[in-house]
């Protein structure tokens, strides 16, 4: 059933009508907090006042787990479920106005046309109630929470069915997304490659921004504990694992790294000041130690205290000695190789930016991007878009913005993480027919109503808005949430 609610609380775009009632909700904020007086009064929706037993009973008939109950004051379904409540209310308080109504036989024939009650095309009580003693419902229970459905499903269509859209609006949005549109334009990435950076800009960028570059640095020791350092033997006996128990018991009595490993000294290893990827403060990458071994070791926060570790059947006693921040240096290569990166996007912005004022001032005009063109030797391109799903020379957003200008435009086109850059000219749009009696043409019939349906539906949160007035007790909600 938990499954089924969330479905239902999300399912605005898949033709179920919750969203319609919770999206205004959420907007909403939940209303403010109750002062004295309403002790045991969840929600008020306009002058309907919904009490905490109600809820109660609600949250009851959810069927959660034992792990979903013991967790359900601090998850966030808890806040979900109450979401879905507070909708279902104002749908029922929605489809009261509208005098919607559902007889009993009518009732009587959606139950007995449910397949899943069925055995051999009939209806079966037997199934029937088996399916309510499975799932914890009473007859009235179930009977009243598909009645409600039904009047959800009557409220929907009364806003959205039986729209029939005019023939123009059809062959508008098949026009729109199915013209074909010839472009000029100019890869901008060729231009822009052209930039060499030079060193004093990179270092200026570090300067400036040298607060930003700082980062952990631990110096630690190491010694793996092989048999020859523990039990004077090669091998892995019973010896060496009873030693192995009583260093690490050792280990938790406090006793020092020093004392651990003597007689062994000369085997430790030790390295200084190294940051999370390996690369010590002078920007060379340490590869003497194994990666896994490390990531082990860099999490520890203790320091001068040893640490036992057991890593792939091997086993190493471990000190932190030094932790710091340290601000990195240009010799650390990755941090060289950001900051190229950062520049070489700030230079595209800047260059975008310059084009667009340009644009909007109307100073870029055919001669000026021939001009362009020429200037940087990158030849402008001419190609033929097929519709909207065309994406032979853009990718698929790229190809949507396109879509969405005029003939004669010149813009900027760009994605969102500035890996392409083109400065674009539609020349020619050429919208293509339709025919009515065509498949294609069945199923634009469908997207325009879809999409038609989309913009009532705004006007209908517009509406709950502007008449539904909900207050939400934080008190209660807290004391509901704590009493899990």
């Amino acid at each position: 059933m938990l499954a089924s609610i969330r479905k239902f609380s999300k399912s605005f775009l898949a033709k179920i009508f919750i969203a319609l009632i919770a999206l205004p909700f959420i907007l909403w904020g939940m209303g403010d907090v109750f002062t004295s007086g309403k002790q045991n009064v969840l929600v008020e929706i306009n002058d309907d006042k919904i009490n905490s037993k109600d809820f109660v009973s609600y949250l009851q008939k959810i069927n959660l787990s034992p792990e979903q109950v013991s967790s359900l004051g601090e998850s966030r379904i808890f806040d979900d479920i109450l979401t879905n409540y507070i909708s279902e209310k104002i749908i029922s308080i929605e489809t009261k106005k509208k005098g919607f109504a559902l007889s009993d036989e009518s009732l009587m024939k959606i139950l007995v046309n449910d397949k899943a009650f069925q055995k051999e095309k009939k209806f079966s009580r037997t199934k029937y109630e088996k399916f309510l003693l499975k799932n914890r419902f009473t007859a009235p229970t179930y009977e009243k929470y598909i009645k409600n459905a039904e009047l959800k499903g009557q409220l929907l269509n009364y806003y959205s069915g039986g729209i029939k859209l005019p023939k123009f609006l059809i062959n508008d949005l098949y026009k729109k997304e199915n013209k074909i549109i010839e472009i000029e334009y100019l890869d901008l990435n060729k231009i822009y490659s052209k930039n060499i950076l030079k060193e004093e800009d990179i270092n200026k960028f570090y300067e400036d921004n040298k607060s930003l570059f700082n980062e952990r640095f631990i110096s630690f020791r190491y010694l793996e504990l092989l048999p020859k350092y523990l039990t004077d033997k090669k091998t892995f006996d019973e010896d060496y694992f009873k030693k192995l128990d009583e260093l690490e018991n050792e280990i938790i009595d406090g006793k020092t790294f020093d004392a651990i490993i003597t007689g062994n000294e000369k085997f430790v290893k030790k390295i200084n000041l190294v940051n999370s990827r390996k690369i010590s403060k002078d920007g060379k990458e340490i590869e003497e130690i194994n990666s896994k071994l490390f990531s082990k070791i860099f999490i520890i926060k203790e320091k001068n205290t040893p640490q036992f570790i057991n890593l792939d059947d091997k086993y190493y006693v471990v000190e932190i000695i030094e932790d710091k921040n340290l601000n990195l240096t240009l010799n650390d290569k990755s941090l060289k190789d950001t900051i190229i990166a950062q520049l070489k996007i700030r230079y595209k912005i800047d260059q975008n930016k310059i084009l667009l004022e340009k644009i909007n001032n109307k100073k870029l005009n055919n001669i000026e991007i021939a001009k362009l063109s020429q200037d940087n030797n990158v030849p402008l391109t001419k190609v033929k878009i097929n519709g909207i799903n065309d994406t032979i020379n853009f990718d698929k957003d790229l190809v949507k913005k396109i879509y969405s200008q005029n003939s004669n435009e010149i813009f900027v086109l760009s994605d969102g993480f500035l890996r392409k850059n083109f400065l674009v000219k539609i020349l020619k749009n050429t919208d293509p027919q339709i025919n009515p009696n065509s498949e294609d043409y069945k199923k634009y019939i469908e997207k325009a109503n879809t999409e038609y349906i989309s913009k009532i539906y705004k006007s209908y949160d517009k509406y709950i808005n502007e008449n539904y007035e909900i207050d939400l007790n934080e008190k209660v909600v807290e004391r509901l949430k704590n009493s899990f």
